[in-house]
């Protein structure tokens, strides 16, 4: 699919000698050029298919950027003076913060697939070793994209068709468990709004009470589940969010209700959503853990090679997986 870049420029933070952060401003946005495009196509792959985003909107008190994005959208301001201003707003919040936060700070406005982006990270530059055309060993620099961790995506075309969202802003969890919240949000103008994980719980409940209201032999709700696993690990891996009509339409409807319906009228969920991968053992797992114990099996396996007695609260296994058995046995 196409990505349409449209603005794109690069900035560098880095520690000047009194070990504070400093800008390093570019004046002009770069070139389009092959390097430019691969480069965009491998960071908007990664971006998509970053697990754990988290979606938010801006704050009705601090203004400050968002009136940034007005007047680069309504031109009064060309994309390159944006950047400026945004980067230095950046630093001045990580300076407030006395956070020693190193990188090269990109800015990109694009298109795909009919809707405008902005996409803003800051990407790590590491140093490392390679062997040139004439066989020299040569000191060389690169962006580790792999491990983005600070980035956050902002839906231009949501925010001005649907500004009473709440999820036209998209970011990356900071590194090391800390959110980005801590400086970048703040940067940002942004607060938290809805949450994937939240909306996939919501989801997984919705359709063991479905599978309960139409009445499913066990069979049948397993093959429900199956469908529902297969279609949310399909748009995982292609970096989609999931939809409601379309996981109805995988599911199928009978003459009196579907799952679009059903959860129309029953749950507050979004019409789509990124789902979150460790909801999705839900489906077709039973899961727990506590007391030093861990337990995972596939649901099928309740009844046939699983037995449970709820009145003596035990489980019986017939048929010990052999890796276990060879540690049992060796005591």
């Amino acid at each position: 699919m196409s990505l349409d870049i449209e603005h794109i420029i690069v900035h560098s933070l880095f520690l000047n000698e009194q070990g504070q952060v400093a800008l390093a401003r570019r004046d002009d946005e770069l070139a389009a050029g092959p390097a430019v495009t691969e480069l965009m196509g491998e960071l908007h792959h990664i971006y998509n298919t970053k697990a754990g985003k988290v979606f938010g909107h801006f704050s009705d008190e601090d203004t400050g950027f968002r009136d940034l994005v007005r007047r680069m959208e309504d031109q009064s301001l060309g994309f390159a003076a944006f950047s400026h201003q945004a980067a230095e707003r950046l630093l001045a919040e990580l300076n407030r913060l006395d956070m020693q936060e190193e990188g090269v700070l990109l800015f990109v406005r694009y298109q795909w697939l009919g809707a405008h982006y902005l996409l803003i990270a800051l990407l790590d530059n590491k140093d490392s070793v390679t062997v040139t055309e004439q066989l020299d060993v040569s000191r060389a620099s690169y962006l580790d994209l792999g491990r983005m961790q600070l980035a956050a995506r902002l839906d231009l075309t949501e925010l001005q068709t649907r500004p009473e969202s709440k999820r036209y802003f998209s970011f990356i969890k900071g590194r090391a468990g800390r959110k980005v919240s801590d400086f970048f949000l703040n940067f940002l103008s942004c607060v938290e709004g809805m949450d994937p994980k939240a909306q996939s719980q919501g989801l997984m409940k919705a359709v063991d009470e479905y599978c309960d209201a139409r009445q499913l032999s066990q069979e049948e709700k397993l093959q429900s589940k199956a469908t529902i696993s297969k279609y949310c690990r399909e748009q995982l891996k292609e970096g989609e969010e999931l939809e409601l009509r379309e996981l109805s339409a995988e599911l199928g409807a009978d003459d009196d209700l579907d799952f679009y319906q059903f959860v129309s009228e029953e749950y507050a969920l979004e019409e789509r959503f990124p789902v979150d991968r460790s909801a999705l053992k839900g489906l077709t797992k039973y899961v727990g853990s506590g007391g030093g114990l861990t337990i995972s099996f596939d649901q099928k396996l309740l009844g046939e090679r699983i037995e449970y007695d709820a009145a003596t609260d035990t489980l019986t296994i017939k048929g010990t997986p052999p890796n276990l058995k060879a540690q049992l046995q060796k005591g």
